[in-house]
Formats: structure tokens, sequence, C-alpha cells
């Protein structure tokens, strides 16, 4: 069972280290600190469960030092600690969100209980933004599903930087799922209630996206006929998604740039300079370094969207990942309608399947078999993969060699029949049409 992690913050050497000599005694996980500034560190790098904290301390005052703890995790619960004049002060940080408060000198009996019921509350607090974080995932379908060891290290490293407001450069080929990356690195922040906002880059003309982005003011050019708010006013507190960066104009570039290192900008045709808090996170499905070397993308915009990278990796990179996603997304696809499964045989060629349009291509594999399946279990006829057998085995042939002869051609769809009956002879015979005694004798004289 996981010990409670407690943080005492106080300013009176000889009380911590007592106290929290007493607080491990009893079972705690303790730490210390002896000002605000340490406290906010310890609570960023360790994330203690409750927070024993003096009202006042050498470099700030317990209320402002409570509002900076709730605004790095708001489900930690703070303890206030006070002298009997300051009472009054404990009151007011009870109604900015403290749990409780205690007045020194405390006994222990009484500290001890405190502590947990607060850590009764943040459980409970947990388990509401648990139920919320899955409800926001059925309503969105923006789960991402993985099990291999490339997608873990990917979700710790997601984890670990969504409570920053660094902002974040999703790299990936088209199809590997790099929205949904986005958009768990904004529900894990401490912006996720504010919104999240997306800009596809590619899909707007330069005039528009700059539009789109910025926003234009009423007469800034033929057809605009009003105010218009862009994309920075709709994601302010929040977090936008600028997706497929790398195809931004320089012009807007420079605008973009402009706007990372102030938080401002002003609409097309504007003069007036307005501010927006958020938070960016890019993708892109390019080498931006390569674009800097070739003059195609700032240096100076590339450096300061890459200040933390996240690679998703292919799909046929993970090929692992594939049956529970096919699974996953047969079972959404099937949602209120008779289940349906898939046979070994159709996982099996789902597995062989190199994807080059990643997940996004077996998501739509998965949906078009399930609407056009009659039976309960998928069958590999049903799937239709965009690669025929004979397709796969003349691609197969050419990364060997830039032609082949008719009878190696043949040979090799031999063996993928006999591949796929299991290596039975009877069988292989019957679908390739001819005497079993000649397939036989086929065979014996490759092995000679």
């Amino acid at each position: 069972m996981n010990r409670i992690r407690v943080l005492l913050v106080d300013d009176d050497d000889l009380l911590r280290k007592s106290l929290a000599k007493e607080l491990r005694h009893s079972g705690f996980e303790v730490k210390t600190a002896d000002n605000a500034h340490h406290a906010l560190a310890r609570v960023k790098a360790w994330l203690p469960d409750v927070v024993l904290l003096d009202i006042r301390l050498p470099d700030s005052n317990g209320l402002d030092t409570l509002k900076a703890i709730k605004r790095i995790d708001a489900s930690v619960e703070v303890i206030m600690l006070t002298a009997y004049g300051t009472v009054d002060t404990a009151v007011y940080s009870l109604k900015a969100g403290a749990y409780h408060y205690l007045v020194k000198p405390a006994k222990l009996a009484e500290i001890d209980a405190a502590i947990h019921k607060a850590y009764e509350k943040r459980g409970l607090a947990l388990e509401n933004r648990a139920l919320r974080e899955k409800l926001r995932q059925d309503v969105h379908g923006d789960v991402i599903v993985g099990e291999s060891p490339q997608m873990q290290r990917l979700l710790r490293l997601v984890e670990r930087v969504a409570p920053s407001d660094r902002t974040v450069l999703i790299q990936g080929e088209s199809g590997t799922g790099k929205e949904l990356v986005a958009r768990r690195i904004h529900r894990l922040s401490q912006r996720r209630d504010a919104p999240f906002v997306l800009v596809d880059c590619a899909s707007l003309s330069k005039s528009l996206l700059e539009s789109e982005l910025f926003g234009h003011e009423k007469g800034a050019f033929t057809g605009a006929a009003g105010i218009k708010h862009g994309f920075l006013e709709a994601a302010h507190e929040g977090t936008l998604f600028v997706d497929e960066i790398g195809t931004l104009e320089p012009e807007i570039q420079s605008s973009f740039l402009r706007f990372l290192e102030t938080g401002e900008y002003r609409r097309v045709g504007g003069t007036k300079i307005r501010q927006a808090d958020l938070r960016i996170v890019a993708a892109t499905n390019t080498d931006l370094s390569k674009a800097v070397q070739d003059g195609e993308f700032r240096e100076d915009l590339y450096f300061r969207i890459s200040v933390i990278v996240v690679f998703v990796p292919p799909l046929r990179e993970r090929q692992g990942d594939i049956p529970l996603l096919a699974r996953h997304f047969l079972e959404r696809a099937t949602f209120g309608d008779s289940p349906k499964e898939l046979s070994g045989a159709a996982l099996k060629e789902l597995e062989r399947h190199k994807w080059p349009g990643n997940v996004r291509e077996l998501k739509n594999t998965i949906e078009r078999a399930a609407l056009l399946c009659d039976a309960d279990r998928i069958q590999p006829w049903d799937l239709k993969i965009l690669s025929s057998p004979a397709e796969k085995m003349v691609r197969r042939l050419a990364r060997e060699e830039e032609m082949a002869s008719l009878r190696k051609v043949e040979s090799r769809y031999i063996h993928w029949v006999l591949e796929r009956v299991g290596g039975n002879q009877q069988k292989a015979a019957e679908i390739l049409g001819i005497d079993p005694k000649t397939l036989y004798r086929r065979l014996k004289k490759e092995r000679e």
C-alpha cells in the first residue's frame, strides 16, 4: 500500500524537524521545505498528497503560496498551520481552497487525523477527475491505445510534459495519431477546463490562414464584412493545436514567432495590440530540421516550437499493438449492434500488412469490414486491404530484384497459398487448380 506523501512547510527549524520525525514515525512519507520557493519546487517535482503549510513564511504569505500550489495541482490538499493571532487569515485560506487549518502547537493525533481526512478528499477528487476523463474519452473517442514499449515510452513522456506550459512539437507520419497525443497533453495539463482549438495549416490558403489564426477587422480586405475572432482568441487560457505547422508561409511564420515571444498579436487590418494566454502544441509529418537547412522554415521559429519534441512511431514499428488497436476499433464500430470478432486468420492478415496509412488506415479497414461483414466473425476476405495477395507478392519480388521470371512468380504464389492453408498440399492443389501429384513433383524439384 502506498504511503501518504506529506510536504511540511515551516521556517521554524525545531518545529519542522521534530514534527517531520513524528509524522514519519506515524507512517507518512515526509519531505520538508523552509520557505515558499522551496515548497513550490517540491510540489512540482514530488506532487505530495497533502501539504502542511505555515501561514507566515520568510518569502511569501500562506495565501499566495496556497494559490500557487493549487495552480500546480488543484487536487493537492493543503492544511494551514497558524498561530492564535492569524486565525482570520486561516479562514480566508479556507475560502481560497485550503482543506483545513490547525492552530499551533497542534497535537500529533489532531494532525494525523486531519491528514487522513484530507487524503480521502484528494482521493475522491482524483476519482472524479478520472471519471470526467473517461467521459471525455467516450464522447470524443480520443483514447490512445498501445501496450508496446514505444507507446509506453510515449505515454510516460506525455504525462511528464503535460503539466508544464512548455511548447510541444509532435512529430510523426500521417495517420499515426498526433492529434490524439495533442488532446491528451491538453487533458493532462492545468488548462484542461479551457478550450482545445485545432488549426490545420495544410488545409487553408495563406490569406485565409492568417485571418483564421489572428482574426480580422471589418473592411480588412474584400469580403470582410465584420470583425472575426481568430483561433488565438478562441484558445485563450487553453491550448492551440497547430497541425502541419511546416506548411506555414514565411510571412505567417514571422507573425507567429512574434506572438510566441511576446504573447501579443494584431488582427488582420487592425492596429490594436491584443494578448492571448495559451499553450502551443504543434505537429508535423515532415522533417522540420531539413526544412530549416533548405531555407523553407525559420530556424528561430523551429527552436521556439521544439522546446519539447514528442515522436509518435509509425504502426509498422509497433506491430504488437495491431491486435489491440483492431479489437478497439471493432468494439467501437459495432457498439449497439451485434458484437463481432476477428478470426485468427484475419488478425494474421492485419499483422502482415505494413500499414502505410498507419493507425488511420487500420481504423478505416476495421470499420469497413464491420459494416460489410454479415457473419459474426470477420475473415481475411472481409478486410479488403488495399494490397491484394498478388500485389503483395509482386511488391515482395520487386524489393529483391527488378524483374522476375514467370516460373519465379508461380513459385512464390504456390508457397504463399501453402502458407495460408497451413502446408496442406491437398487443399493447396485444389485452390491452385492442379493435380496434387503435380504440386508434389513441383515442390520436390525445387528442393533438389
